[in-house]
């Protein structure tokens, strides 16, 4: 999506380039219609009288995109005329005006969005629909001859049942452990019949589950680790919960669990965090974390695709994680994860597996390990539970993603900072043997994991074998304290979202 984007609700100097726009975007494929004409020449009594709402999407004062909301009745309303200027087409512009529209519906009182759509000459938007949480429905003939397909949104509000005692007065934001204090309430959904059913926010509490509940017998648990921070002006600033969104779904996909909608996950996450943004710890590095966590619910011991699943989230104020550089070794008789299995997935397993090793690294005096793909090269994968980064001779190298990593989304967004800091950067194979011949040239400058727990945690020493090798001190000009620092400006509003990876509540 684009950062810049301001979205404005009508005005009557908007009238020639909502017709503009609309008449280009319909006419490029097809005539316009009697019903075209009449709402684009009279916005005000066919959209606006009504009670229903017509939105632009501005950027350096032009107006790129616009999208109608048209009152049906019933506390129904039509989506329509979303159109986008030919130049700012695929740039996310579209997501952000649908967005913007389902949530000007529900302050409207909307709790049914439908649409009109063809799949042949529309397919981007279509598929758009669907990942937003459409369904389609039977399509009536005579409104639109062009429509192929019908699809609609219900938009029911999450009811919230609201604790009638806050743990927050009692708590200190600011002598927190991390995973030890969870915030007052917490969310839970359904998913049966083919479908997510209603999510439910309720206070804080234990979960009641058989014992046959199959996902703690066969694995298919997937979650995610999301952070929101403080910002500036007191909101609380949700960090890339669209990526969080893709990655959970390619878990889904991996451990044969049902798709959820990207605008399903994020009103659940957003309304959850609006709920308990008092939990959002003001210092520098501490956050509120999000464990959104889904898991088979059918009830039998035998073993088989679950067919309905528990979707809870929780949150919790959590500290910096590591306070302190990390010595770790490279991990020769264990591998986190092998191609082909599950090491691409945020799923429950991965975690489990790596516990034994790490506690034997442990007992030798190392923090962490360094995984390795198995292999007599020993290529470097990943840090404990993080993905992991290196500085060689000027350049931030980090191992590719392949189905044995993780798509982590600090490892993403440093990557893309980096270019703006005046690094090159390089996704590839790194042999543990590599880093040894780096050292003795001096040109393995740093080390250090990234994860959304710890955000970058550098290393002060890597063992490869009987070799241990010193990393330089680190000081506050390394570029992975420089890189948490710009992070962390951008996330509490120091520095101005330029990637547009903040949602604020």
């Amino acid at each position: 999506m684009h950062p810049d984007v301001q979205i404005a609700r009508w005005n009557p100097g908007f009238r020639e380039v909502f017709y503009r726009l609309n008449r280009a975007w319909i006419e490029a494929d097809y005539p316009l219609e009697p019903i075209d004409i009449a709402v684009l020449t009279d916005p005000e009594t066919h959209i606006l009288a009504g009670g229903g709402s017509i939105l632009s999407a501005i950027l350096g004062g032009e107006v790129v995109g616009v999208v109608a909301l048209r009152p049906l009745g019933d506390q129904t309303f039509e989506l329509t005329k979303m159109a986008v200027d030919t130049p700012w087409r695929s740039r996310g512009i579209g997501k952000q005006l649908l967005r913007a529209a389902l949530d000007e519906a529900r302050s409207l009182g909307a709790r049914r969005v439908i649409l009109y759509s063809n799949t042949k000459t529309s397919n981007s938007a279509v598929h758009l629909y669907r990942n937003t949480g459409f369904r389609e429905i039977p399509l009536e003939t005579g409104l639109y001859k062009r429509a192929d397909i019908k699809m609609e949104l219900l938009t029911n509000a999450i009811p919230i049942e609201k604790t009638t005692h806050s743990r927050l007065p009692e708590t200190d934001l600011n002598r927190l452990v991390f995973g030890e204090i969870v915030s007052d309430h917490m969310l839970l959904a359904d998913y049966r019949d083919g479908a997510w059913q209603t999510p439910h926010i309720m206070p804080y509490a234990n979960l009641s589950l058989p014992p046959t509940t199959m996902g703690l017998h066969y694995g298919q648990i997937v979650w995610e680790g999301m952070k929101a921070f403080r910002y500036a002006d007191g909101r609380a600033a949700i960090f890339r919960i669209d990526r969080h969104a893709q990655r959970l779904n390619r878990s889904l996909e991996r451990m044969a669990m049902p798709y959820m909608p990207d605008a399903y996950f994020e009103e659940c996450i957003r309304t959850l965090v609006a709920l308990d943004t008092g939990w959002v710890p003001p210092s520098t590095g501490s956050a509120l974390y999000i464990r959104p966590l889904l898991f088979a619910a059918d009830t039998t011991f035998g073993v088989k695709v679950s067919g309905t699943y528990r979707f809870v989230v929780f949150t919790g104020p959590v500290p910096p994680y590591y306070s302190h550089a990390l010595k770790v070794k490279v991990e020769e008789n264990y591998v986190r994860a092998a191609k082909g299995g599950t090491g691409a997935a945020k799923c429950a397993g991965n975690y489990g597996g790596a516990l034994y090793p790490t506690q034997l690294a442990r007992a030798q005096g190392f923090d962490q390990v360094l995984w390795t793909d198995g292999s007599p090269e020993l290529y470097i994968e990943e840090s404990g539970t993080m993905n992991v980064m290196f500085i060689l001779d000027g350049k931030v190298v980090t191992p590719g993603l392949s189905d044995t990593t993780l798509d982590g989304i600090t490892r993403d967004s440093i990557l893309t900072m980096a270019a703006d800091m005046g690094y090159p950067t390089e996704e590839r194979r790194i042999s543990a043997f590599e880093l040894v011949d780096a050292h003795r040239r001096g040109v393995l400058q740093e080390a250090f994991g990234v994860g959304t727990a710890a955000v970058t945690a550098p290393f002060e020493s890597i063992s490869v074998r009987d070799t241990t090798l010193k990393l330089p001190p680190v000081h506050p000009g390394v570029f992975a304290l420089q890189a948490r620092e710009r992070l962390q400006d951008i996330r509490s509003g120091a520095l101005p979202d330029v990637y547009g990876w903040l949602t604020l509540v």
